[in-house]
């Protein structure tokens, strides 16, 4: 349970709370950083390092969270994303962003662009408007055409600076401690549930590729959904009830959701629907 606006310890609970987010920060940094800095010289394209920078993110937390005893062996695999391994079992683990509303994902990426711009220009005044800001807009529906955009990064610097302006195009900022500076965009609403049809494209996707496999010296091939949590593509309220109730059918060996922003861990039951494959593997004893 998260912690409640009413309680009387509300400021030191935020404080305990981002002082344990940083030690933890700081663990999973010390388990994915060497796979960075490996990425980084890499012949990988810019685009290309951007997304397997944040797979290894992904998963260095998942990791952390799920069971800190497991090691990436391999970070730069393809097939599968990642090799770990676990006690003596080896794991392919297949990553796949879990977003819900695709109409919503070229938005958040300008919306993200904006919000780096912000923080290059807040960066000389870093040490004092350090936080997590979370930005509520007023017409969720804003074109962001580049009059708009230049007029929100100007509202948005002048709020988290603190000046009284009047506000066109933000609802709302909600700041929470951090020892640097974030942004993101939050919804004034609530955003309804995550079907189980979306879990189940996902899983769909992702199980063609699992024959490719045959070759690895694998025991196991996970798939690990990920949902970013704090952007409208991919936020949701509840779970359908079949999401953790009712088996999906898959040949992955284990399936999970993970949260990064809330960093919850839901992992699904399943129905093989083929007799498991021994993806080229010798058995753990």
């Amino acid at each position: 349970m998260g912690i409640q606006a009413d309680n009387p310890n509300l400021i030191e609970l935020l404080l305990e709370q981002n002082k344990k987010l940083q030690e933890d920060r700081k663990i999973v940094l010390s388990k994915i950083n060497p796979w960075l800095d490996i990425l980084e010289k890499s012949s990988y394209s810019k685009i290309e390092k951007k997304q397997k920078r944040k797979e290894i993110i992904d998963i260095g937390n998942f990791i952390h969270y799920f069971d800190s005893s497991i090691e990436i062996e391999n970070a730069l695999s393809e097939s599968p994303d990642f090799i770990v391994k676990q006690n003596e079992l080896n794991i392919g683990v297949e990553l796949k962003d879990l977003v819900i509303r695709q109409n919503e994902k070229e938005k958040e990426g300008i919306l993200k662009s904006l919000f780096e711009q912000i923080k290059t220009e807040l960066k000389s005044e870093e040490k004092s408007l350090c936080g997590l800001y979370r930005i509520e807009l007023i017409d969720e529906n804003l074109s962001l055409k580049k009059k708009d955009k230049e007029a929100l990064k100007k509202e948005i610097i002048a709020l988290i600076k603190g000046l009284q302006i009047e506000q066109e195009y933000v609802k709302a900022i909600k700041k929470r401690p951090m020892s640097e500076i974030s942004i993101y965009k939050g919804e004034t609403t609530i955003v309804g549930n995550l079907k189980r049809t979306v879990v189940e494209e996902k899983i769909k996707t992702k199980e063609i590729k699992l024959k490719s496999y045959s070759n690895e010296n694998l025991n196991e091939i996970w798939l690990l959904l990920v949902v970013g949590g704090a952007e409208k593509s991919s936020d949701y309220s509840f779970f359908d009830s079949d999401i953790k109730g009712k088996p999906f059918k898959s040949n992955f060996d284990r399936i999970f959701i993970y949260d990064f922003f809330h960093r919850e861990i839901t992992e699904l039951k399943l129905r093989r629907t083929i007799t498991k494959p021994s993806y080229g593997r010798h058995d753990a004893t």
